[in-house]
């Protein structure tokens, strides 16, 4: 179970260890789907349709991406 103070001192320790992306962009905290991520600035939006990540070629560059919490953990 996680506290408030326990959850910033993750996403700090997070945002620390790894301030950048692969792409160079600089790396986020994000809520999906009720997990907490860490996530590149510039990976795509999910509600992007399909058909304008492919226009935008963004799906050639990789994106980091880590999990910093599960849904059950940051709901608890």
């Amino acid at each position: 179970m996680y506290d408030r103070t326990s959850i910033l001192n993750l996403i700090e320790d997070a945002e620390h260890e790894r301030r950048a992306c692969s792409c160079g962009a600089p790396m986020i905290v994000t809520v999906r789907d009720g997990a907490l991520w860490l996530d590149c600035a510039e990976r795509p939006v999910p509600r992007e349709s399909m058909l304008s990540r492919l226009a935008s070629l963004d799906w050639l560059a990789i994106h980091d991406r880590r999990l910093l919490l599960e849904p059950e953990e940051l709901a608890a």
